[in-house]
């Protein structure tokens, strides 16, 4: 678990925020928007939330190289497992299609290539040439140092607060039955992508 994400990013008052028939981006305090912008180093950057969705945003990284999926999950600083629980558990249904080929990605997501977010103006590939697209994942799956990266956004968590909590359970003191529950997500989500030769990030508040 990490705090090496912009605080921005983890600071914001919503998930997406209002979006409307106009709008071109995700509103700037959203997460949605500073996802966007602290990988905006990535070559690609592909909207694919709603529907048959894979993760939030999946980025290329041509000179990593690297594949991310990336799920975000906005609310309020807590230790509840419930919004944990969700988060983890799409993200370990997804892991396998991490390993797509180039010709299934460019099936699976031609109509979201090519159509706007969810009745709005937002491009779903938010940086990118779709025209270089497939030739450029096919580059990134033949290059022997390609790695895969499932990263989690949690606005809710505190990494300070989950750390004091777990180095309780370490020295074997009581804790609640939340807390428990939370190592018992995050030690699932390490272990499952690991399983699969996936990094696993999760991006917390400090």
């Amino acid at each position: 678990m990490t705090n090496g994400i912009s605080d921005q990013v983890l600071r914001n008052t919503h998930e997406k925020g209002k979006i409307s028939s106009s709008s071109l981006n995700f509103e700037p305090k959203s997460i949605f928007n500073e996802v966007e912008a602290e990988f905006k180093k990535e070559d690609y950057i592909f909207c694919d939330d709603l529907g048959n969705e894979w993760a939030d945003h999946i980025t290329f990284n041509m000179q990593e190289p690297s594949i991310s999926f990336i799920h975000s999950k906005f609310g309020e600083t807590s230790t509840s497992a419930s919004n944990l629980h969700d988060v983890v558990g799409q993200a370990i249904k997804n892991l396998g299609n991490m390993y797509f080929t180039p010709d299934d990605f460019m099936l699976r997501k031609k109509d979201k290539l090519i159509k706007t977010y969810n009745q709005s103006d937002i491009i779903r590939l938010r940086q990118g040439n779709r025209s270089e697209l497939k030739n450029h994942l096919c580059i990134i799956q033949r290059n022997p140092q390609l790695y895969r990266k499932c990263i989690l956004v949690c606005s809710f968590i505190s990494k300070n607060e989950i750390t004091n909590q777990f180095n309780s359970i370490k020295k074997g003191k009581k804790v609640k039955g939340n807390i428990t529950q939370l190592l018992w997500i995050v030690s699932s989500f390490v272990h499952a992508a690991k399983e699969m030769n996936v990094i696993p990030v999760i991006y917390s508040k400090p």
